[in-house]
């Protein structure tokens, strides 16, 4: 099933998702493009054809036999070894998948731009997923947090991976089963959600925000909010 479009933007409440507040959680996860092409596509933001990247994701081949576990050893890469810019004090603001592996950190958008890469090297369709988190330090009350939704042919399903990196209090982990296992539990009382929709492509606004802005402190308080323009 492909999301269809609202006129005025993405659906936030539909098929995919109840709107009953205790079930923050897609029934299932909906792609935006008809077959896995597009989710497969190495683009100037998911440059996974840089050598250093294209590298990076053929150790793992090398490393580990089966699908599964190469996604597992990139997702624990990206998510433990790329720190995350909100934690390690960096200004840095990293776009593309190639920039954010030379940089060494970045924030949950440029992180699941670079799972995405190494993952699509490995021939693994990848899309990006967001969920709208309450966030005290932007404007809005609220920012989007990205991560990336795989599809595991061996099981015939997206499966979301959120690479932010782990605290005290975030924490993620490379699961199958069950709700996707993200860093932000999603809560409903506070407006949270998460979307149903895997987008081929990083969101524009996202992409617009880490290539023209000059530092991260320069744009903490603008994250986007939504999926719409």
């Amino acid at each position: 099933m492909v999301l269809p479009l609202e006129e005025d933007g993405w659906k936030t409440v539909g098929p995919g998702m109840s709107d009953e507040a205790d079930e923050v959680w897609p029934e299932e996860w909906m792609p935006d493009r008809e077959g896995f092409d597009r989710y497969l596509e190495d683009t100037i933001v998911i440059d996974w054809q840089t050598p250093a990247v294209l590298e990076r994701a053929r150790e793992f081949g090398r490393v580990f036999e089966g699908a599964e576990d190469r996604v597992r050893a990139a997702f624990l890469f990206v998510r433990d070894e790329i720190s995350q810019s909100l934690d390690d004090g960096t200004d840095a603001l990293p776009c593309s998948a190639s920039q954010v592996l030379k940089a060494g950190t970045g924030l949950s958008y440029g992180k699941s731009h670079l799972l995405a890469a190494l993952l699509r090297a490995g021939g693994a369709p990848v899309g990006f997923g967001y969920q709208r988190i309450a966030d005290p330090e932007t404007l809005a009350g609220y920012a989007l947090h990205g991560f990336v939704v795989v599809w595991f042919s061996s099981l015939g399903r997206w499966i979301a991976l959120d690479a932010r990196g782990n605290t005290s209090s975030l924490q993620s982990d490379f699961s199958l089963e069950g709700h996707p296992d993200l860093a932000h539990e999603p809560r409903p009382e506070n407006n949270e959600v998460v979307f149903p929709v895997v987008l081929a492509r990083p969101l524009k606004s996202v992409v617009d925000l880490l290539d023209r802005g000059e530092s991260l402190s320069r744009v903490r308080r603008h994250l986007p909010v939504d999926l719409g323009p």
